[in-house]
């Protein structure tokens, strides 16, 4: 079959009294609808064949096509062979020359543009955009901040607020060369309406921006912190810009001529949309300005069958990489970490997998958790979606793996997450449900697992250690009722705060619809635990049927007839810094039983908890 862009228009469209042969349709899509009846029919789609061959000429074997920036002889004119390179990636992006199975291969270099994909391949035969072995290839949305310099100290015209308040201030005028990005609709025509929002040093340092956040309005509740008014507030690694006279003010020990200065200037910096079979492998994505809203630095949009793997994002104004409106969409191996709000999104997908990720350190903008930030946060309505082998960490003000809204048969499967500021894991108001197994969670400043407002959930052989609280279920008002939600097989180790008795948290709670009087009559029967261990290690574990109330074990199985076969075991275990181990794992064997739907998505565990008895490990593989 004859090879090519399906945007192609039709070579040859003939149909004569008696129509007997129409060829249709993109090149490659020839159909035959009648067969050939006479000489002349045969004769006419001979030459309207041969018309067509001539301008779209068949390629049998893939094709490598090469794009190469720093090279000599590098130019987007270049037919993109080794010798003669394209020298963006952007014309690799969209280029007509692209069939199938065909791969763009990146050589070194800093590429400071916006790289669209616009080409799609087959199944089965992807395009593939790639580095190049051995290669580094850095995207970014930002530009490097030349000129002169001027210390705020020297002019003796600004009077300062304090001793030695401008002694490490400088100022710089911007010129409009870093307001050209038309997706920030006015700002680039009108100044008043410009802003700064990251300035970078030395690649990887983002400071601190000074004052009200233009895009973030705080008229519901505070989205951004705010961190003072203006130059008079300046603190070390800080920066203010002013709008008036494109001033940038920045705030560091040193002269600014010492380091590499970044500002964010474009919006985007990878997209990839409506297209399909097509694989991103081994790319650098880093800086942006982020046009307002929740719009990520790298994205696939409305795509099929897109695969992201071995990538670094970093450095995002808001989201790093996000998956919106696609389907059967994978990321894989990819470092989504210190990115200004979350490290990944995920929006109305299907079938999409996130495998073997890095989130850490995201959130360091500081964004308010209870709107918007954290490792990984997906809203709204994803289907049929999978996140396996990930580690989510350290995020700041935040969760580590967040699916929110309407989201419905989630696998969140084998993932460690641990020293996050929120919850591990959140599953927030899913009416359809989800399989939460083989997770270890640990030493999270919030919950441990979070379930609200959540149906048909499963909640298996899980390890949670050190967190604030262990397993919470509850309901989330009228409308996000808890129901139909099984925790089995966990193991819970020390899930409470030290502060007293009545407000230190619990390892296990799980809502049974009691009024507040004290006589424990459920009203809600769909919600059960079983098969769980709870450690005691020097204090004696509770559960909980709603926010407050403690049971021990003895008094949550006769109140409430649920873990009549969990058990109290004291258990040797280590958490110490980013570590955690766990002795006498294999001992906890009485197990509860699963659907085979859901004992199939799970490793073959012989115990207790999850398969993860050790973090990190010599051969942890994520």
């Amino acid at each position: 079959m004859l090879s090519g862009n399906t945007t192609h228009t039709p070579m040859c469209v003939w149909a004569g009294d008696d129509p007997t042969f129409t060829a249709v349709g993109a090149p490659g899509k020839i159909l035959a609808r009648r067969a050939v009846r006479n000489t002349r029919a045969v004769a006419a789609g001979l030459a309207c064949l041969l018309v067509f061959a001539a301008a779209a000429p068949q390629r049998l074997d893939a094709a490598s096509f090469f794009v190469a920036g720093a090279h000599p002889s590098a130019a987007d004119d270049n037919p993109g062979t080794a010798a003669a390179p394209w020298k963006t990636i952007s014309r690799a992006a969209t280029a007509d020359e692209l069939r199938a199975g065909d791969t763009v291969v990146i050589h070194s270099g800093v590429y400071r543009e916006h790289v669209d994909i616009r080409v799609s391949g087959e199944p089965g035969r992807p395009i593939t955009f790639t580095a190049a072995p051995g290669a580094r290839v850095v995207l970014k949305g930002s530009e490097l901040v030349r000129g002169r310099w001027q210390n705020l100290a020297e002019q003796s015209e600004r009077p300062e607020p304090y001793p030695n308040a401008f002694s490490r201030v400088w100022r710089i005028e911007l010129d409009d060369a870093f307001f050209t990005d038309p997706r920030f609709p006015g700002s680039y025509r009108d100044k008043a309406r410009r802003w700064v929002s990251q300035v970078y040093v030395n690649d990887t340092r983002p400071l601190q921006r000074i004052g009200l956040d233009p895009q973030y309005s705080n008229d519901e509740y505070p989205k951004l912190a705010t961190v003072g008014r203006g130059l008079n507030d300046m603190i070390d690694d800080s920066f203010f810009f002013d709008p008036s006279d494109q001033s940038l003010y920045i705030k560091i020990v040193g002269q600014p001529s010492w380091y590499a200065i970044e500002i964010g200037v474009r919006g985007f910096v990878l997209t990839a949309q409506n297209v399909h079979d097509v694989v991103i492998r081994g790319l650098e994505i880093r800086h942006n300005r982020q046009p307002g809203g929740q719009w990520p630095m790298a994205s696939v949009n409305q795509c099929q069958r897109v695969v992201v793997e071995d990538c670094a994002v970093h450095g995002s104004d808001f989201c790093g990489l996000s998956l919106h409106r696609s389907e059967d969409c994978a990321v894989h191996r990819c470092d989504l970490s210190f990115n200004g709000n979350t490290g990944l999104g995920m929006g109305e997908c299907r079938a999409c997998t996130i495998e073997d990720c890095t989130l850490l350190m995201n959130n360091y903008r500081r964004f308010h958790a209870g709107w918007h930030a954290g490792g990984m946060k997906c809203i709204p309505g994803n289907v049929g979606c999978t996140v396996r082998n990930c580690e989510a960490a350290y995020n700041i003000a935040s969760d580590g793996i967040w699916f929110d809204s309407d989201n419905a048969d989630i696998r969140i499967l084998s993932n460690v997450s641990h020293h996050n500021d929120g919850a591990g894991i959140f599953f927030e108001i899913n009416k359809g449900g989800g399989i939460i197994a083989d997770n270890l969670v640990y030493a999270n400043r919030g919950r441990g697992i979070y379930i609200s407002g959540s149906q048909k959930t499963w909640v298996v052989h899980n390890t949670l250690v050190g967190n604030e609280a262990g397993i919470i279920c509850m309901p989330r008002g009228d409308d996000w009722p808890l129901e139909d939600t099984q925790v089995l097989n966990n193991l819970l180790i020390r899930n409470y705060v030290t502060a007293d008795t009545t407000t230190r948290g619990c390892d296990l709670t799980l809502y049974m619809g009691c009024a507040e009087d004290g006589r424990y009559q459920r009203t809600v029967t769909s919600n059960h635990s079983d098969n769980n261990v709870y450690a005691n290690t020097g204090w004696t574990p509770t559960l909980r049927h709603t926010w407050n109330p403690d049971h021990t074990l003895a008094q949550w199985q006769q109140r409430f007839q649920e873990d009549l076969h969990s058990a109290l075991v004291p258990l040797a275990f280590e958490l110490r810094g980013p570590r955690v181990a766990i002795q006498g794992c294999s001992e906890l064997t009485e197990l509860a039983s699963l659907p085979d739907a859901v004992r199939a998505l799970i490793p073959a565990v012989g115990h207790v908890g999850c398969s993860r008895t050790a973090w990190p490990t010599a051969n942890a593989t994520r």
